[in-house]
């Protein structure tokens, strides 16, 4: 594993370079990948949340002000996201065939999913998203587990006869955002951050907070808010800054974690979730005209209730994005 980090801090290097020398011209569409994985902050990590992998679509809808918005503002711009991922989950030990062993459940969580995002000339915006997904041997995890473990020569992670059985999931998530400060020079802001999830996948509501310091656009034209498409006319500026995102969440459901919530046998591992839970991510994010690149390091208290003695946990998030499609 420590080779594909290695492997993948070498290609974000290599769009910092590049990017350098793109001309000014504006893109409508993008496409994006995300990879998470608990071992880009250490090496010999590996619990809880094992892996993420997504890969999205996002085009411009409309930028020409001329749509009355619903917070006091015209809308400045409204896109449209197309997002298919798979995350998988299990305990701290992955040879734990013995299900006592286990602090949390084997599964994974695979999904398609779209949104909406409109941005507002006063610096607010609001995505609704919306996600059909299963958990359980349906959504592919321990396949890809063990075809990777296989194809580097690892152990094989044994124990996944025990994870959660299937239950299809269709969740609802609001996210907004809104300006609190912006410092004269614009190279600070915060922003307050709050979203709520419901569905019979995941159900929660997160307070939070966005920071950032460093070359930054507002957020209709920000990589912070997914927003670097464009149908022309706008003059943005290459972005490079620190953020930093504290988040409070109560979670009313999750079933990665209690298994599927309509189903009466869930699996032979499941437990109850903490219902208060505090996240903390750190990053770089740039973004020329063409290229994003995003690096984000999330440390997460314990989420796993009574009969667990799972800990809190942390993981990493490498991302990139490419624009096309000039106008």
């Amino acid at each position: 594993m420590k080779y594909v980090f290695y492997a993948l801090l070498v290609n974000v290097a290599c769009i910092f370079t590049v990017t350098t020398a793109n001309a000014q011209d504006s893109y409508r569409n993008q496409i994006g990948d995300r990879l998470d994985n608990d071992q880009y902050i250490n090496p010999y990590h590996d619990r809880y949340y094992l892996a993420g992998q997504f890969i999205n679509f996002t085009t411009v809808l409309s930028s020409n002000k001329d749509c009355a918005g619903i917070f006091g503002s015209t809308v400045a711009k409204k896109t449209l996201e197309i997002e298919i991922g798979q995350q998988i989950y299990g305990p701290f030990a992955s040879w734990a065939r013995d299900p006592s062993l286990q602090d949390r459940p084997y599964t994974g969580y695979l999904f398609a999913g779209a949104a909406i995002n409109w941005m507002y000339e006063n610096e607010t915006a609001l995505k609704i998203t919306a996600q059909v997904g299963t958990i359980g041997p349906a959504s592919l995890a321990e396949r890809v587990m063990k075809g990777f473990h296989h194809a580097f020569n690892l152990k094989d992670p044994e124990g996944w006869q025990y994870q959660l059985n299937n239950e299809v999931g269709v969740n609802i998530e609001g996210h907004y955002t809104r300006l609190l400060y912006r410092n004269e020079s614009s190279l600070f802001d915060v922003a307050a951050v709050p979203s709520l999830r419901i569905g019979n996948t995941f159900s929660n509501v997160t307070a939070g907070a966005q920071l950032r310091i460093g070359s930054i656009e507002k957020f209709s034209q920000s990589a912070s808010n997914n927003s670097r498409v464009s149908l022309g006319g706008e003059k943005q500026k290459t972005e490079f800054y620190f953020f930093a995102i504290p988040q409070l969440s109560y979670i009313a459901y999750d079933a990665t974690i209690q298994g599927g919530m309509f189903i009466k046998d869930k699996g032979p591992v499941h437990f109850d979730p903490i219902r208060l839970v505090f996240t903390q991510q750190l990053g770089l994010q740039f973004a020329s005209k063409r290229w994003s690149a995003s690096y984000t390091a999330i440390l997460r208290t314990r989420e796993i209730g009574s009969g667990s003695s799972a800990l809190g946990h942390q993981w990493g998030s490498i991302a990139m994005a490419y624009r096309f499609g000039k106008n």
